[in-house]
C-alpha cells in the first residue's frame, strides 16, 4: 500500500475533513422571489381596476416564479439531505464497532440519499497474498465477501490515488453513471468506497463527488478500525507461528461440540493429542529457526488429513491438538490419527538438513465420560503420555485406567525430584572383562535410586521419567562426577591396572551447548586421563546425524576421552554414518547373544558384526552374557570383552575396590555369593 498525497483534497494527513456548506441563494434566485411578489401585487392592482389581459400574464409570470422557486427549494432539500447523510454516518460508524453490519446500514444510507441502486467498499488486504474484503449493496441488498487482490481492484483504487483528487465520477462496471473515492489513513489507502446505477435521475455531478470524498475519511477510519480488531482478534485465538487455533479457541470449540446433539449411534466429537518426538534434539541441535520451520511444515500436513470443519489448535511448544466432530465412532478417530502418522513418515528438508521425526498422539473420545473441554482435553493427553511410554510414531486411546497410571507418574517425577537433593541416589558399577586376560579392565557407571518409600527403584522405571521430565541431565552429570572421582581413586590405590569406566549419556545431554566444558571441568578436577573414560551415546542418536551433533561429537573426542556407540544394531545408522563418526568402540546388546550358543544363525549375524568392528578398527563390547555356553561361543569369535552377570552384577565402589584388589595379589575373582561371579571361571586356568 502506497503513501500519497492529500493535500489539495483531504488537508494534511488524518486531519478532519469539513463537511461541505450548502450553497447560498444565488443573485439570480433572490431576483426571481422578488418578481414573483411584485408580480401577485400587479397582479392584484390589475384585477381591482379590471384589465384582463394584464392579469393573464402577471399570473403566466407568478407560475414560472413558482416553478423556478419549486425546483430551487428542492434543490436545497435534497443538499439538506446530503448533510443529514454526512452528519447520520458520522454518528453511525465513531459508535459501531467497525464489524462489516455497520458499514452495510451506511451504504444502504448512501443508496438512499444518492438515489442509487449499488454501493460498494473494497478493503484491501494486509498483504499482496491475502483476499480483499468486498462489502457491497445492490437493490437494497447487502452481501460481503473475500475476492482476491486482483488487477481489476488494483486498478480502481490507483485512478483514484494518482489523480491529484482521492475521487472521481467514472462510467464503467457495467453502473452507468458512477462516483468512487479512496479510503485513506494517516496517508495510507486502505480501500475504496463506491456507488453508481442511479435510476430516474440526471447522472453524477461534482455535488455528488464532494458528497463521497467528505464522507470517505469517516468510511477509512472505521475500516482501519475493523482491521486492527481483526488483528487484535487473530493474536488472541490463533497461534502466531502456525497461525492455528490456540489452546483458548481450540477449548471454546470443543465446548460448542460437546454441546451439539447428534443423531443417534454417532460421537459428538474426539480430541486428538499429538506431541512431536525428539523435537527437541531438532530444535537445539539445529537451531530455533529449524525448529520454527519443523512446527510449520508440521501444521501443513495435518491440515491435509483433516476435513474443513474440524480444528486444528497448537497448544503451545511441539504439542498440537485435532478436534473431530460428528463422528461415527472411535475407529474414525484413530483412522485419522493413524493417516497423520503415515504422513510425517516422510522427511521434513529444513534449510538444506533432513530430518525425520514422528509423533506420538492420544485419543480421548466425548463418550468415555468427559463432562467438559478440559476432561476430555486432558484425557487426550494422558493418552499420549501412555503412547509416548510404548514407543515413538504410535496411537493410543484413553481409558479409565490411565489416569490412575498418569498420577502415579506424576507422584514418581516429584519423588526423583526430592531424590536429587538428598542422598537417595547412587552409582553402582558393573565390571567388563577381557576374556583373554581373565581380568576386569573396566566398568560401567550405573545410576541407582534407593527411595525411603518405594524401597529399591528400578532404572527402567525412572530413567524414561528422567529422560522425560529433564531430570536426566542433572541425573547424568551426577553420576559422571562420581564415577571419575571414583575411577580417580582406583587409579592411585592399582596404578598398574590400567582401569577403564564408561558412563551413559542422555541424549538431552549431548545437545546441551556446554556439556563438552562440564567434561573438561570434570576431567581437570578429578586427574584422570582423558582415555580412561569413555561416554556411550545410543546409535538412535546417531539417525538424524545433524551438523550440531557431529560437532559436540568432535568437541568430546578433541577432549582425549573414548566415545562408544550403546546397543549398536538396535536403530538404523547405516555403514557410511559409522565409518563418519568419531567413535571408538560399538557395544553389542544383550538381544544379539541370547541365542549364540543354540543357533547358528544368531552366531553368523554376530560373527558378521564382530567381524565389521574389526574391520572398522573398532573395540568390541557384547553385553548382557550370562551363561558360560555364551561365553565359550563369544571366545571362539575373538571377542574379547565381554559384560554380564555371568562375570559380574553391577556392585557398589567398595567392592569393585575389593575385586581389583585380588587382582592386584593374583588372587581368583570371588564368587556369585560375593556380589560379583568369579572372572576367572570365564577363562579357566587363567589368573
Amino acid at each position: 500500500r502506497g503513501r500519497v498525497s492529500t493535500a489539495g483534497a483531504t488537508g494534511p494527513a488524518g486531519a478532519r475533513r469539513r463537511f461541505p456548506t450548502p450553497p447560498r441563494p444565488g443573485w439570480g434566485r433572490l431576483l426571481i422571489a422578488a418578481v414573483a411578489g411584485a408580480s401577485l401585487g400587479a397582479a392584484g392592482l390589475a384585477l381591482a381596476r379590471g384589465r384582463g389581459l394584464t392579469v393573464t400574464i402577471l399570473v403566466l409570470g407568478i407560475a414560472a416564479s413558482v416553478a423556478v422557486g419549486g425546483a430551487a427549494w428542492a434543490e436545497e432539500r435534497y443538499r439538506r439531505h446530503r448533510l443529514q447523510l454526512l452528519y447520520q454516518s458520522h454518528v453511525l460508524l465513531q459508535g459501531s464497532s467497525g464489524s462489516p453490519p455497520s458499514i452495510e446500514t451506511l451504504l444502504l444510507r448512501l443508496c438512499e440519499v444518492l438515489r442509487a441502486s449499488f454501493a460498494e467498499v473494497v478493503i484491501l488486504p494486509d498483504a499482496i497474498d491475502r483476499s480483499a474484503l468486498v462489502v457491497q449493496v445492490r437493490d437494497g441488498r447487502a452481501v460481503d465477501t473475500a475476492r482476491a487482490l486482483d488487477q481489476a481492484i488494483l486498478d480502481d483504487v490507483f485512478s483514484v490515488v494518482v489523480p491529484r483528487s482521492l475521487s472521481l465520477l467514472l462510467r464503467r462496471r457495467n453502473l452507468g453513471d458512477a462516483v468512487m473515492a479512496a479510503l485513506v489513513v494517516e496517508g495510507r489507502v486502505v480501500g475504496t468506497v463506491l456507488t453508481g446505477d442511479r435510476r430516474g435521475r440526471r447522472g453524477f455531478g461534482e455535488d455528488d463527488r464532494q458528497l463521497l470524498e467528505a464522507l470517505a475519511p469517516q468510511v477509512a477510519i472505521t475500516v482501519d478500525r475493523a482491521r486492527l480488531d481483526a488483528r487484535l482478534s487473530q493474536q488472541a485465538f490463533h497461534d502466531a507461528l502456525t497461525g492455528l487455533a490456540n489452546r483458548s479457541l481450540f477449548s471454546d470449540r470443543v465446548a460448542h461440540a460437546l454441546e451439539r446433539r447428534v443423531a443417534p449411534g454417532r460421537l459428538r466429537a474426539a480430541v486428538l493429542f499429538i506431541d512431536l518426538d525428539d523435537f527437541k534434539m531438532v530444535n537445539d541441535g539445529l537451531g530455533h529457526a529449524a525448529g520454527d520451520l519443523l512446527l510449520q511444515g508440521v501444521t501443513q500436513r495435518l491440515r491435509r488429513v483433516v476435513r474443513p470443519f474440524d480444528t486444528v489448535a497448537r497448544l503451545g511448544g511441539d504439542e498440537f491438538a485435532v478436534l473431530l466432530e460428528d463422528l461415527a465412532g472411535p475407529e474414525e478417530a484413530l483412522g485419522v490419527a493413524q493417516r497423520f502418522l503415515d504422513e510425517l513418515a516422510a522427511p521434513f528438508e529444513l534449510r538444506g538438513t533432513t530430518v525425520v521425526t514422528g509423533a506420538s498422539v492420544g485419543v480421548g473420545v466425548a463418550d468415555t465420560g468427559a463432562t467438559s473441554p478440559d476432561d476430555l482435553l486432558r484425557q487426550a493427553d494422558w493418552a499420549m503420555y501412555r503412547a509416548k511410554e510404548r514407543g515413538k510414531a504410535t496411537v493410543e486411546t484413553f481409558h479409565p485406567g490411565m489416569e490412575s497410571a498418569l498420577e502415579q507418574r506424576v507422584q514418581l517425577t516429584a519423588e526423583l525430584s526430592e531424590a536429587l537433593s538428598g542422598d537417595e541416589l547412587t552409582v553402582e558399577y558393573q565390571p567388563i572383562v577381557s576374556l583373554s586376560r581373565g581380568r576386569v579392565v573396566g566398568v560401567e557407571a550405573l545410576a541407582r535410586w534407593t527411595s525411603p518409600r518405594r524401597g529399591r527403584v528400578a532404572p527402567r522405571e525412572f530413567i524414561p521419567i528422567a529422560e522425560a521430565s529433564g531430570l536426566i541431565c542433572e541425573i547424568g552429570e551426577r553420576v559422571l562426577r562420581t564415577a571419575c572421582r571414583q575411577a580417580a581413586c582406583w587409579m592411585a590405590e592399582h596404578p598398574e591396572q590400567e582401569l577403564t569406566v564408561s558412563v551413559n549419556l542422555s541424549p538431552r545431554q549431548l545437545l546441551d551447548p556446554a556439556f563438552a566444558a562440564t567434561v573438561a571441568a570434570v576431567l581437570l578436577e578429578t586427574a584422570i586421563p582423558p582415555a580412561r573414560l569413555t561416554l556411550e551415546i545410543t546409535e538412535s542418536l546417531l539417525v538424524e546425524r545433524t551438523p550440531e551433533t557431529l560437532r559436540r561429537l568432535k568437541a568430546l573426542k578433541d577432549l582425549g576421552v573414548t566415545l562408544a556407540i550403546d546397543d549398536f544394531g538396535t536403530g538404523s545408522a547405516s555403514l557410511d554414518e559409522l565409518r563418519r563418526l568419531p567413535v571408538d568402540t560399538l557395544k553389542i546388546p544383550k538381544a544379539f547373544v541370547d541365542n549364540v550358543a543354540t543357533s547358528a544363525r544368531d552366531r553368523a549375524f554376530l560373527a558378521g558384526i564382530i567381524g565389521l568392528g574389526r574391520t572398522l578398527d573398532l573395540r568390541l563390547v557384547v553385553v548382557g552374557v550370562e551363561h558360560a555356553e555364551q561365553s565359550d561361543q563369544l571366545e571362539q569369535l575373538r571377542c574379547d570383552l565381554v559384560q554380564g552377570f555371568h562375570f559380574a552384577a553391577p556392585i557398589d565402589a567398595a567392592g569393585i575396590s575389593a575385586l581389583l584388589a585380588r587382582q592386584a595379589r593374583g588372587q581368583a575373582a570371588p564368587g556369585p555369593g560375593d556380589g560379583a561371579a568369579a572372572v576367572a571361571a570365564a577363562a579357566p586356568g587363567r589368573a
